[in-house]
């Protein structure tokens, strides 16, 4: 037996026959959809959303009260009840969705904004099918209204933001802040798709290469459906030129590490991997600086960094999350390591690789993404960690199996890293720590640490 939601009394449904008959139960489902318990206390609702053991259950039983409603507003509470709170349904409810949507979408007894809010839907549902022309119309369809939620709002801008079009993005976000200012999840929501809407702009101004769909099935199928309606929208675009042919493990080169530092121009780099397995494991970013004649200079131009999709879809876990800030979504519309690798050499160009711990862990993952990007990485290595070792007792700093750890001497050499765990980031922090290391080797021996950085200080 269940409760009933009104009275408390057992019941067979949710609702016994005497608040059946007692009760508005549209009403009811809309009360049901907005109640989080926070913003007001319904002692009941809380009990039973608790042993449903989560919101989402508990907003199902609008699903189940709405049976009674006529058509079409049984079948709009019922999308209400499974859609997300930023709008959109989930993979799995999309074709029964579609076929809810063209069958109540224009029916008179919608009003606008409710109408509008099912094209938002759509729109979400239709681009995450690869169905762009689809969308595209949807698009139309919703701005026709007066009265757009803020959800619409998002998912037309992330829609023009994937098809290329920044200022358009611009143009609808900008108008969403303006008439959904005061609604605090709207603008949480509306800010995660601006920060994605700016990565994938900036990497246009850079000559980057933009957005392409990376669906695990049909992927060549479905990026020339993509390529076809860019150009359909006067958007030129191709197809990136790669080849999937693996290198064999035995036919590629092993890391040649170098120990004189007798070079001022490099390029410091880290990588975020999904662990520690150089075997199992996968890059989710690249980072990197480019150093000229000892000066590190953190513009556009001399730097590199970019989210990777890792290979083999691994997962990101809780963890790796929480060390590094690196979530799921950040990488799930990323390049795979065969094409981002390829674009990162080219930034090298001839340069040393200057990294930290790079010989037992970076320069693995790098042999391993070259042979899945059939590209030979033939660059010399540099670990600043072994050249630190050298330095132990001057900057006063303990080892642990003999190896100086990254943590311990940004602090010791005055070299802050407000962002550690980051692959840029951790790369401009090891360039700096060369940098300094470097200037010291030519101090006198009796100079103290102190005195050491306070002469480099400028220098760096």
């Amino acid at each position: 037996m269940t409760r009933c939601i009104q009275c408390g009394k057992e019941a067979p449904f949710c609702l016994c026959d005497e608040c059946t008959a007692a009760s508005d139960i549209e009403q009811l489902c809309i009360k049901v959809l907005s109640y989080d318990g926070s913003t007001e206390l319904h002692p009941l609702w809380s009990e039973i959303r608790n042993s449903l053991g989560s919101a989402d259950n508990f907003k199902y039983i609008a699903f189940a009260l709405s049976d009674g409603l006529p058509s079409p507003r049984k079948e709009f509470i019922r999308v209400l009840s499974l859609m997300s709170k930023e709008g959109y349904v989930s993979k799995a409810s999309r074709p029964w969705f579609y076929e809810i949507y063209k069958s109540i979408r224009d029916n008179d007894r919608l009003s606008m904004g409710e109408k509008c809010l099912l094209d938002g839907i759509a729109l979400h549902a239709f681009s995450g099918d690869y169905q762009y022309e689809k969308a595209e119309k949807t698009v139309s369809r919703a701005l026709s209204s007066n009265c757009i939620p803020w959800q619409v709002y998002k998912n037309i801008a992330e829609f023009y933001s994937i098809t290329r079009r920044y200022d358009m993005a611009d143009r609808f976000l900008q108008e969403a802040y303006q008439k959904h200012i005061g609604n605090e999840c709207a603008v949480s929501s509306l800010n995660m798709t601006a920060k994605k809407k700016d990565d994938r702009k900036k990497r246009a101004a850079e000559g980057k290469k933009e957005y392409l769909p990376n669906p695990e099935e049909n992927k060549d199928e479905i990026r020339k459906r993509y390529i076809d309606f860019l150009s359909s929208i006067g958007i030129e675009a191709a197809l990136p030129v790669s080849s999937t042919k693996k290198i064999p493990k035995d036919q590629y080169p092993e890391p040649i590490e170098i120990k004189e530092s007798s070079f001022s121009s490099f390029v410091a780099f880290d990588l975020e991997t999904t662990g520690i397995s150089t075997t199992y494991d996968n890059i989710i970013e690249i980072g990197a600086v480019k150093v000229v004649d000892g000066e590190v200079i953190d513009t556009q131009e001399l730097c590199f960094q970019e989210f990777v999709y890792p290979m083999d879809s691994r997962k990101i876990l809780p963890e790796i999350t929480e060390l590094t800030g690196i979530t799921p979504d950040d990488v799930r519309q990323a390049r795979k390591i065969q094409e981002v690798l390829p674009d990162f050499m080219r930034f090298v160009g001839d340069n040393v690789l200057v990294g930290f711990n790079c010989m037992t862990f970076d320069s693995r993952f790098m042999v391993r993404a070259g042979r899945h990007s059939n590209t030979i990485i033939r660059n010399y290595y540099f670990d600043v960690m072994h050249y630190a070792s050298q330095f132990k007792d001057i900057l006063g700093v303990e080892t642990v199996n003999g190896r100086v750890k990254l943590e311990v001497l940004p602090e010791k050499l005055n070299i802050p890293n407000p962002r550690a765990h980051r692959a840029l980031a951790d790369a401009l922090t090891t360039a700096r720590i060369y940098l300094k290391l470097k200037s010291m080797e030519v101090k006198p021996e009796n100079q103290s640490i102190s005195e050491l950085l306070s002469d480099i200080d400028d220098w760096v």
